[in-house]
């Protein structure tokens, strides 16, 4: 199976069936016949941007995002705020929220969307970005926090965040 119909299979079986993880990818195109490594599955999940997410019984499940660009509405609300650190952020979001903001990010990184960035980390409601200089992570959490709702990162002087500036 040539990789753009494979990828296609993987976009109707996300749509179709719930897959909670790579390796339930890899069986699930296993038991039709295609044999591909978690890599390959990985890769093709980044590919047609299926982004891990909550469904509506809220089990994560990768999910096919539709606008998966940082700049999207949804990812404007997952960002509570942004604290660089070295060649670090910590982006906090609501509770749930990091995956999903974590994965919109590789993406970027990815697209070149975000140039300062090299990867993400994410908990239940945290992400660690990883800026490309040690120096980094202002400029990257500038660059996040224009990204998303169009302003630069402000320091607050009492307090050790900083927060995206966006009006609810």
């Amino acid at each position: 199976m040539n990789p753009a119909a494979r990828k296609e299979l993987v976009s109707n079986l996300i749509a179709s069936v719930k897959i909670e993880s790579q390796e339930e990818l890899v069986q699930a195109l296993r038991k039709r016949g295609v044999e591909v490594t978690q890599t390959t599955a990985s890769r093709d999940l980044v590919d047609i941007g299926a982004l891990r997410g909550k469904d509506a019984n809220g089990r994560f499940r990768y999910i096919l995002g539709g606008n998966t660009s940082l700049k999207s509405q949804r990812s404007k609300n997952l960002l509570l705020s942004v604290v660089p650190s070295g060649n670090l952020v910590v982006a906090k979001t609501p509770p749930g929220g990091a995956q999903l903001l974590a994965g919109q990010i590789d993406q970027a990184i990815a697209n070149g969307e975000l140039k300062n960035g090299i990867g993400s980390i994410a908990g239940d409601d945290t992400v660690i970005v990883v800026a490309r200089t040690t120096t980094g992570g202002s400029a990257l959490a500038k660059e996040l926090t224009a990204l998303l709702d169009g302003e630069a990162v402000k320091s607050s002087p009492k307090a050790h965040t900083q927060k995206s500036k966006r009006s609810k």
